[in-house]
């Protein structure tokens, strides 16, 4: 039985993650800097903070990691605060959830400034009870840390708390916990979706299509 929900953004819960894709190539770009090396590939699994590091050891940049992390913020920040919309079947499901008096916290590599503008937009900031974001936790999403101390802020067994996720890698890495994890298709993700499936209670297209009542 589900006691309790901890829910990706990006992809889960918003239709935002086309604005990370190429992230990396997009920044030298955005910066003026050209290079022969194919980042595409070569930061396509990066988070910022090796992002930065490889930049900034192949001699590409010359920047702190506050100041990369403003800069490629800066990029993102028009879609956060005025394109990106809600996912079909979120809202309904969060209302359903807070119907069963079910908490619910967000776990998220996205940094709150920009969260936060596009969940009150969107009109669904209040259905989470906690906030979580890597930045602020001091993590990735390759470890479990930050699902963690969303579930300690539940207090409430792993077995009986319901991850909502999008992306192969935290999936698969929430796989080997007592957690439950429900698979959300997302079009970015979407090639890995024969390698989610075997990972997960349920997996789903569209979050109001879920009867609460079989998890």
């Amino acid at each position: 039985m589900i006691k309790g929900a901890i829910f990706d953004m990006d992809g889960t819960v918003l239709d935002s993650m086309y604005l990370w894709i190429d992230i990396g190539p997009r920044f030298l770009e955005h910066i003026g800097v050209k290079t022969d090396i194919d980042i595409k590939t070569e930061t396509k699994t990066m988070l910022f903070k090796e992002m930065n590091e490889y930049f900034n050891n192949h001699g590409l940049i010359n920047m702190s990691l506050e100041e990369f992390t403003d800069t490629a913020n800066a990029m993102v920040e028009e879609g956060y605060y005025n394109d990106v919309l809600v996912k079909p079947g979120v809202k309904e499901f969060l209302e359903e959830l807070k119907k069963r008096n079910i908490p619910i916290t967000l776990a998220t590599a996205t940094d709150r400034h920009l969260l936060e503008a596009a969940l009150k937009r969107n009109g669904i900031f209040e259905y989470f009870d906690k906030i979580f974001t890597c930045n602020e936790i001091g993590c990735d999403k390759k470890t479990t840390k930050i699902y963690d101390a969303a579930n300690e802020y539940l207090g409430i067994p792993k077995s009986e708390t319901y991850i909502f996720e999008d992306t192969l890698t935290p999936i698969s890495t929430l796989s080997k916990t007592d957690y439950k994890v429900v698979g959300v298709y997302d079009k970015w993700s979407s090639k890995n979706s024969d390698q989610i499936k075997p990972l997960v209670s349920f997996y789903t297209d569209n979050l109001s299509s879920l009867n609460i009542d079989e998890f």
